[in-house]
């Protein structure tokens, strides 16, 4: 008998069993109520990232100005002079508009004190002074980054590097936030990115100084991204079946309540450091989250800690009103894949020849979807109209497109709803382009160019919510996170590089919505070459993950794919970095 029992344990030696958490979800409900709680909570984690992502809409605003002019602004004679007659006198015009960077000085020997008789605007030669300092409208912000450090005429740029190193920390939180992640747990990752936020959020608040205001929007993108990559995956690894599509897209419909609240939260603090600090603020109840989230069964099993799992799952049965058999853990009993319990660098995704094509492809469509996102949000102040109502409407257009989105996906698959997205959003932009163009002539097409932009914001956010399942399906569990990670990094590049593409619309007004929408088109014909993940199980290896593209792609087993299935046969597993 003492041999038999060594045997067997020989065997279990042998032969290292895990947990199939997908089985078990089968049993518990593919989203029951306690799974829908915790998702709850991780959208709220959310909202604030989405308030500080867009939060640069109405803090780096720059409102209507002129140049402060000697002689007027200071001269009490003056103080009835309208906003109109002080700009006709005083300001030369370009391509029929004013240039507010610039003024005509005053000519004493022509004076009469209560009129323009000073400024000699009719002389082509006029004398024309750059601005050293500005009158702004403060009918809608109080102060912004812009007025309080003049971030504007030859000083634009400046604002324009600020929000492209923030979105340079966005770029390096998408990645650190996806392997931090699996490497230390869900849980722990996500309440310390909230940490972070809050904490950086609130010194941002108090800076006084426009480099140390982008060095805190630095720290602040890193844990702003990070938290929305990892509750992204905390919340696709917890749910399954359709929920999991559906639950999924939603993270970013969290994302869009963030900055539709925004706008109210913009009329009741217009001084951008009561904003930025109220925002901030939103974090506060995360620290909480500690004690009430329970770490990612998948990400326990795959990292052999079995134990702590198995107690999650008793809970969440028990919190669903769920009695599980018995012989639950045999039933849900899989092969151990020994990979799981290593630490994977992203060169991985680079590694395995499919993998390696996918990921690129994957890479590019990020970076677009990105690009093009952020630049209809940022811009929305553009528009013709009020921006609070705008931003509200630009948010109500994603949530809008998620539903449509969702039965797409679920009707049609992942890759014709990515395509169909970013064509109409491509068209989108290149018609609101030619409106925008010819709306000095026909004023009414202005409107018209409103109505195209939310338009491609719909279709764009519907884009981006497809990415994010896409990307998470298409990667197995051992680098979901990372993967996930690298391709918001990628889209991260794609935003680094937004305000700049804003920044040439000042040059060339058509130019910024002609690379959109032709971006977009291409990257629709892009997105029909990614394997098809509709109604697949969520892949676990990379041997699994390596087989899946070649079945869905070439319709045939790639060799190196065979043979990793053969070595995790034969209990040999070994590391892809």
């Amino acid at each position: 008998m003492k041999e038999r029992k060594e045997s067997e344990a020989g065997q279990d030696d042998e032969e290292p069993t895990t947990i199939d958490f997908g089985i078990i979800l089968s049993y518990i409900g593919s989203c029951g109520r306690y799974q829908l709680f915790l998702v709850m909570i991780v959208y709220y984690t959310i909202v604030p990232c989405g308030m500080h992502q867009v939060i640069a809409v109405f803090i780096s605003a720059t409102p209507t100005f002129r140049c402060w002019i000697p002689g007027v602004d200071d001269n009490m004679d003056y103080k009835n002079a309208s906003y109109e007659d002080i700009l006709n006198a005083t300001t030369p015009k370009a391509n029929q508009r004013y240039d507010t960077c610039s003024y005509y000085p005053s000519d004493p020997t022509n004076c009469s004190r209560s009129d323009f008789q000073c400024w000699n605007t009719t002389n082509e030669n006029s004398t024309i002074v750059s601005c050293t300092s500005y009158v702004f409208d403060t009918s809608i912000y109080a102060s912004t980054v812009a007025t309080e450090w003049y971030l504007l005429c030859d000083r634009s740029m400046i604002g324009t590097i600020s929000t492209a190193v923030y979105f340079s920390g966005v770029l390096i939180g998408a990645l650190v936030g996806g392997v931090a992640s699996d490497w230390i747990g869900r849980v722990p990752a996500l309440v310390g990115s909230q940490t972070g936020l809050l904490v950086a959020g609130i010194v941002c608040s108090f800076t006084q100084t426009v480099i140390s205001f982008t060095i805190m929007r630095f720290v602040l993108a890193l844990f702003v991204m990070s938290t929305t990559v990892i509750g992204f995956v905390y919340v696709m690894e917890i749910t399954g079946g359709k929920w999991r599509t559906v639950l999924g897209i939603y993270v970013q419909g969290a994302f869009a309540v963030g900055y539709m609240i925004l706008s109210p939260m913009a009329m009741r603090f217009r001084d951008w450091r009561e904003l930025q600090l109220a925002v901030s603020l939103v974090s506060c109840p995360a620290l909480l989250f500690w004690f009430i989230l329970p770490e990612s069964p998948r990400w326990l099993f795959s990292k052999g800690r079995k134990k702590q799992a198995k107690q999650i799952i008793c809970k969440m049965a028990k919190r669903n009103n769920v009695t599980l058999p018995e012989n639950i853990w045999n039933l849900a009993s899989v092969k151990k894949c020994l990979e799981g319990e290593k630490k994977y660098s992203p060169l991985v995704l680079l590694s395995l020849p499919r993998m390696r094509i996918v990921t690129m492809n994957v890479a590019f469509i990020w970076f677009v979807v990105a690009l093009i996102y952020y630049g209809l949000s940022l811009n929305i102040g553009s528009l013709v109209g009020s921006v609070y109502v705008n931003n509200v409407l630009s948010g109500l257009m994603e949530l809008l497109a998620f539903p449509i989105v969702i039965f797409t996906m679920e009707r049609f698959g992942r890759s014709i709803t990515m395509a169909s997205t970013m064509l109409y959003g491509g068209i989108s932009c290149l018609g609101a382009t030619v409106a925008n163009s010819f709306s000095d002539d026909i004023p009414q097409l202005s409107i018209v160019a409103a109505v195209l932009a939310l338009g491609g914001k719909f279709a764009i956010s519907g884009a981006f919510a497809v990415v994010y399942n896409l990307t998470a399906e298409l990667y197995p569990t051992v680098v979901r996170s990372t993967g996930v990670g690298v391709g918001s990094m990628a889209a991260r590049f794609g935003t680094v590089f937004t305000p700049f593409a804003l920044h040439l619309q000042k040059a060339v007004p058509w130019l910024t919505g002609t690379i959109f929408g032709v971006l977009a088109i291409v990257t629709g014909g892009l997105s029909l070459l990614l394997p098809e993940t509709k109604g697949a199980p969520l892949l676990t290896t990379l041997a699994d993950a390596e087989e899946f593209y070649c079945q869905s792609i070439l319709k045939e087993k790639s060799p190196k794919a065979k043979q990793m299935k053969d070595d995790d046969d034969s209990e040999e597993a070994h590391p892809m970095i």
